[in-house]
């Protein structure tokens, strides 16, 4: 066996998929659509749950990352070949987030958030990704930016977590049974994810309490994007695979048919009021529920090792959603800053205006920003990944480092 880069383009295309679903969310909080106490509106009854459920872009992101992530670790352990060093691979991570992270920070810190600077510490901490980790300081124009902290958290500790899972599961003998040490603890994670989510909803905690955002409660979805890797893994190199997986695999139209049922269920009452004040404790853990089988159904089929069916490719893997996918960290990035100047620069107070004309001017100013984040800082910073570690310079949003049988 040797090392190749095999790219996997549809993991490049639902990123995309997921930053514009959460600019939605997004905009729909600002103009109203979506009801909140904070901004004193009730929301738009038909629109508000569409766009409240958009939220689930984040979760998409959760998943993606410990499929890409784990990917190499879990087909170093499942195939009994060396697994990926901690050194090259911090070094990757921190190139592709925090060069163009600290460029948006800068940047809200000294055009959103100069009066509420009032030390070295207020700079520093979001420097440093750690604004979760107290109640109520996430700068303006960076409220997104909280489930980056959980990504950052999960990068830091993949390595440990994958030397854990490797101790245990190379004991035993072949693919198969290697597989299954590693995806029952990993749902172990999920379940401690519930658990979590029950210790922040309880109502001693009072709304929106800093633990609510720290990455204990979101650790399911990285969970499940791990126990993707794992299945992707073994399918690879052992003709066994998973009855479910196999399904998905090759039925990529029925997961997804499956995912959009999800999807309406989420839209439903079923959900609660579809509002971005806090929820209750069933809300929550329905809504988790909800997104856990919703990213499951969505990403599995795009995991498949080989060939994957003509459907997947046409429809996430085309120029245009690529195109999205390699921009995609950057509208994630910017968006929440332009939606924070729609406002100042037009005199209006979130939670009021249109919808569509704030979508149009959000959207287009993002985009191009994005753009010149890709050209101008995220692909230059990627040309110094070579220096730490054998790695090619192209961004590794769609590639998953892997073992191929030659």
């Amino acid at each position: 066996m040797q090392n190749v880069h095999r790219f996997f383009p549809e993991l490049e295309g639902i990123r995309g998929v997921a930053a514009l679903l959460v600019l939605l969310n997004h905009v729909g909080v600002y103009t109203g659509v979506i009801g909140s106490q904070l901004f004193g509106q009730p929301g738009n009854a038909i629109w508000a749950p569409v766009l409240s459920v958009a939220e689930v872009g984040l979760p998409i992101f959760f998943v993606l990352s410990g499929v890409l992530l784990y990917r190499p670790h879990a087909l170093g352990t499942i195939s009994g070949t060396p697994r990926p060093a901690a050194g090259p691979y911090f070094w990757r991570r921190a190139l592709r987030i925090l060069p163009a992270y600290w460029v948006l920070t800068v940047v809200a810190l000294v055009t959103l958030n100069r009066d509420a600077v009032h030390g070295v510490w207020e700079v520093v901490r979001p420097l440093l990704v750690l604004q979760v980790y107290e109640h109520n300081v996430i700068p303006a124009g960076m409220g997104q930016t909280w489930s980056l902290a959980t990504e950052v958290a999960f990068y830091l500790s993949l390595p440990v977590l994958a030397w854990l899972l490797h101790r245990w599961a190379s004991k035993a003998e072949d693919a198969p049974a290697r597989t299954r040490r590693i995806v029952v603890p990993l749902l172990g994670f999920v379940v401690f994810g519930f658990g979590f989510a029950v210790y922040t909803h309880l109502p001693s905690m009072g709304p929106y309490p800093a633990q609510h955002l720290w990455p204990l409660e979101w650790v399911g979805f990285l969970a499940i994007g791990m126990i993707l890797a794992a299945l992707s893994a073994s399918a690879e190199v052992s003709q066994q695979v998973w009855a479910p997986y196999r399904i998905a695999m090759a039925r990529p139209g029925l997961c997804w048919a499956g995912a959009g049922v999800v999807f309406l269920v989420a839209c439903s009452p079923l959900t609660g009021p579809h509002t971005i004040d806090y929820a209750t404790m069933p809300v929550a853990l329905t809504v988790q529920a909800l997104y856990l089988l919703f990213t499951l159904l969505l990403i599995a089929p795009l995991t498949a090792p080989f060939q994957r069916e003509r459907l997947v490719e046409a429809t996430l893997a085309n120029p245009v959603m690529r195109f999205l996918g390699r921009i995609s960290y950057g509208v994630f990035l910017w968006h929440v800053v332009y939606l924070e100047y729609y406002y100042r620069w037009t005199g209006g107070q979130p939670g009021s205006g249109g919808f569509w004309p704030v979508l149009g001017a959000v959207l287009a100013l993002t985009i191009v920003t994005a753009l010149v984040s890709y050209v101008a800082v995220e692909r230059p910073a990627m040309k110094f990944r070579p220096r730490l570690g054998n790695a090619p310079e192209a961004p590794g949003v769609s590639g998953i480092f892997q073992q191929a049988r030659t």
